[in-house]
Formats: structure tokens, C-alpha cells, sequence
């Protein structure tokens, strides 16, 4: 599974262990995620462009996030679609558009749902993430590889992948 949606904040990102943290990166890096446009989905991974995706829906930057939370599984699905809700309504608010996304694991293991959001600046992408309780959220700008952008300071443990950003 995806589980993009481990607490950076609420339980505290000391309570998420350095290797956890070390072993969730590995396993968002490594994840496959859809943006649906239509009636088609277009697949995105991180370090790599995305110009199938870039083509169906033009912006200047983007932003897949989610506001599961905690891991699918432990919390009920109509908990999750209520989060998901709210976060739909903040970007209504912000005035950012969106279209529905998922993320699963490389196996095509359990599904959670997000969203692409265009041309939130870097700074709405961090505050989104740390307001809605994540772990990790992914950003690119137009025509360069996506970037993971992991909630946490980098552990001891850390990979040293060169699309993953740790800003904890």
C-alpha cells in the first residue's frame, strides 16, 4: 500500500521512528500513482518526468496529496472520504484546481486516494501537507522529474535518492 498517509504532525514526527520513516520514503519513492482526467488515468512516479499527465492537464506546477490518515486499514473508509472532503473544500477555498488521483504500491497493492493539485506554489504544498496530517506529498514543476517531498528531517537510515526531499 501507498500509506502516504503517516501523521507528519498530531502524533508528532518523533513518534514516527527514524527507520520507519527511512523505510516509508523507500516505499513512496517506489509507488505508482494515477491522475484521472476523464475517463483515462495517466501514471506519474517520482524521478521521472510526466508528460502524459503535463499534456492533459497544463500547469506550471503540481501536487499530489492526500488527506488519508493513518494508514488505509486502521481508519474506517467513510473517516478517510471526510478527510478527503475537507481537503477537496481547502483548495476550493485556496481557488486551486484538482483532479482525483490514487496511489498504490508497485505491485499494485491497496489503493489511496488523493489528488493532482495545479500550481499550488511550494509553500501551499507544504502547509496542505503539514494542515492535513501527512507524511509525504509529491511536487514538480512543468517538465522536470517529480520530487518527493518527505515531511521529516532525512534519518541516518535515509537512502540518498536524489529526487526525495527531506524538509521536516
Amino acid at each position: 500500500m501507498v500509506e502516504h498517509s503517516v501523521p507528519a504532525t498530531g502524533s508528532g514526527p518523533a513518534r514516527v521512528a527514524e527507520e520507519e520513516r527511512a523505510r516509508l520514503a523507500r516505499a513512496w519513492a517506489a509507488a505508482h500513482y494515477f491522475v484521472t482526467v476523464g475517463r483515462q488515468e495517466w501514471l506519474f512516479r517520482t524521478g521521472m518526468t510526466a508528460p502524459e499527465v503535463e499534456r492533459q492537464i497544463m500547469a506550471n506546477r503540481y501536487l499530489f496529496i492526500t488527506a488519508w490518515n493513518p494508514p488505509p486499514g486502521e481508519t474506517p473508509r467513510p473517516d478517510n472520504d471526510a478527510a478527503q472532503e475537507r481537503l477537496h473544500a481547502r483548495l476550493h477555498a485556496l481557488g486551486l484546481g484538482f483532479h482525483p488521483a490514487l496511489g498504490c504500491d508497485n505491485r499494485g497493492g491497496m489503493v489511496e486516494h488523493g489528488c493532482v493539485v495545479l500550481d499550488a506554489t511550494l509553500e501551499q504544498a507544504d502547509a496542505l501537507a503539514r494542515e492535513f496530517g501527512q507524511g509525504g506529498t509529491l511536487f514538480w514543476q512543468a517538465g522536470a522529474p517529480v520530487r518527493l517531498r518527505m515531511m521529516w528531517p532525512r534519518p541516518t537510515q535515509a537512502d540518498d535518492d536524489p529526487h526525495t526531499d527531506w524538509i521536516g
